[in-house]
């Protein structure tokens, strides 16, 4: 009898997974990669970062190689953005090549008092406006 059981239930199951008639699953084409494409056309990679912090001062130097002549970073802490998003524009006339760059801020004394330490986000944006190759740096607020 317990047979039956299992039987019916294994049954039941199976019935239940099995009716996926109106959901189709089509392969991408290659016109749709070719869209996907279009959208990310703009890169930017980061290099060679060195962080330095003196007191409510730091500098962040490194290079960097970007389609466009510009790139992007804000500071968080704890998840909350403490500065907002500031453009760093960039001088070489190259784009295939790394460019030096610097950034320096200076913090209150509240945001070096905080647990977690305060985060730079760099990154580049895309033709839609949206953030592309975010790079995460910490900046180690610990006299």
């Amino acid at each position: 009898m317990k047979r039956w059981y299992v039987v019916i239930a294994v049954a039941l199951l199976l019935a239940g997974c099995g009716n996926r008639e109106e959901e189709v699953i089509e392969p991408a084409g290659p016109e749709d990669s070719v869209e996907t494409e279009n959208q990310t056309t703009d890169a930017v990679m980061f290099q060679e970062i060195d962080v330095t912090a003196e007191g409510e001062q730091f500098h962040i130097i490194g290079q960097v190689k970007t389609s466009a002549d510009v790139f992007f970073y804000r500071i968080e802490q704890g998840g909350e953005i403490i500065q907002e998003e500031e453009s760093v524009k960039l001088e070489g006339e190259d784009p295939e090549a790394f460019q030096n760059f610097g950034i320096m801020e200076t913090f209150s004394g509240d945001i070096l008092e905080h647990e977690e330490p305060p985060i730079v986000i760099m990154y580049g944006k895309n033709e839609d406006n949206k953030e592309i190759n975010a790079n995460f740096v910490p900046i180690d607020t610990e006299q």
